[in-house]
């Protein structure tokens, strides 16, 4: 699915569709957050618990889509699920530190292992 202002969200679901991977190339501001929110959540009511997102291509994450990733977070765990963060961009690394996200928020550097630990 491509957003608007060409961000690119890509979503593959995994193991019989009980694993989703959701590839976010490009920004998540103000302009499209709704749009990000609105995908996350379709992924859940699909009855996905488990969810990767790859933000190696991220170049830019608001306060907004850092909210609905944590919000996201808190949802899969309270439904048994888990929610993994693979191959962060620096920026948005960077963001996570700052904010202490990857105390909360599992990371990994390689998709595969981020996969794995679902």
């Amino acid at each position: 699915m491509r957003g608007i202002w060409g961000v690119a969200w890509e979503t593959e679901f995994l193991e019989g569709g009980t694993k989703a991977l959701v590839r976010l190339d490009g920004v998540v501001d103000s302009t499209n957050v709704e749009e990000f929110f609105a995908l996350i959540n379709s992924i859940f009511k699909q009855g996905v618990k488990r969810v990767v997102l790859d933000m190696e291509n991220t170049s830019y994450l608001s306060s907004g889509g850092l909210s609905v990733i944590v919000d996201a977070h808190k949802k899969a765990e309270k439904e048994g699920g888990k929610l993994v963060i693979a191959r962060a961009s620096e920026m948005v690394a960077d963001l996570f530190r700052v904010v202490q996200v990857e105390r909360i928020i599992p990371f990994f550097d390689n998709l595969q292992e981020a996969l794995e630990a679902l």
